[in-house]
């Protein structure tokens, strides 16, 4: 029952300005009708260390890229992508035709919530009060907002029910807005809407569950 997935995700739009290249993991449960329907949800974590936009800490650093500690020693920052997503998904399978109708290339829509954000990291255990507790918040230009895309992937079921994945291509179109009160590096809210689109490269492993006939099955 359960349907785990990796991506490759490559940003656009505001988000190309933002970050690099990304990768997700995520799992999701959908139900597919005898009639090839498809339906469900799934939640996705987005992690990355390329940060392009890294100009909103220059105040507080010193040179080359280094903050200083509370107790006087040089301390440098890595600047990493954090972020999730949750989707309602509906689709359709088209099979083939052969012995096994639950396989085919399939298209689905979904729409959610998606949500991202720098997260600082010091290399050493050290105290830099700027970037500690609710300090940080002011630089890490936390954002959501709501995300839909479509999807065009293909789904293999074996009859001996041993090999079961799926692949899939995504065109996420997300539509976010910056939800900390202002930016401490500005001075200043930052109340534009942001399109934070990307394409996604997928792969998933299938453990159906099949209720009756192969037709009418649960996967996660």
């Amino acid at each position: 029952m359960v349907h785990i997935s990796a991506s490759w995700n490559i940003p656009n739009a505001d988000l190309a300005d933002r970050f690099g290249n990304f990768a997700s993991a995520g799992i999701a449960g959908i139900r597919k009708s005898k009639k090839g329907w498809l339906w469900g949800g799934s939640a996705q974590f987005h992690f990355g260390n390329k940060v392009k936009e890294r100009d909103m800490i220059n105040g507080i650093t010193v040179y080359d890229g280094f903050t200083v500690s509370s107790d006087g020693t040089l301390s440098d920052i890595q600047y990493l992508m954090r972020g999730f997503q949750g989707n309602l998904s509906v689709g359709k399978i088209l099979p083939f035709g052969g012995r096994n109708p639950n396989c085919g290339f399939y298209v689905m829509l979904n729409g959610g919530f998606i949500q991202h954000k720098i997260r600082f990291e010091l290399e050493r255990k050290t105290n830099v009060p700027s970037l500690t507790g609710e300090y940080k918040k002011g630089y890490d230009r936390m954002s959501n907002g709501w995300t839909t895309s479509p999807s065009l992937g293909y789904l293999f079921l074996s009859n001996k029910r041993t090999i079961n994945f799926f692949v899939q291509v995504d065109y996420n179109y997300s539509s976010t807005e910056n939800r900390r009160s202002y930016n401490f590096d500005t001075g200043l809210p930052d109340d534009r809407i942001r399109n934070d689109s990307f394409f996604s490269f997928r792969f998933g492993w299938v453990l159906p569950i099949y209720r009756g006939t192969p037709a009418d099955f649960f996967y996660f």
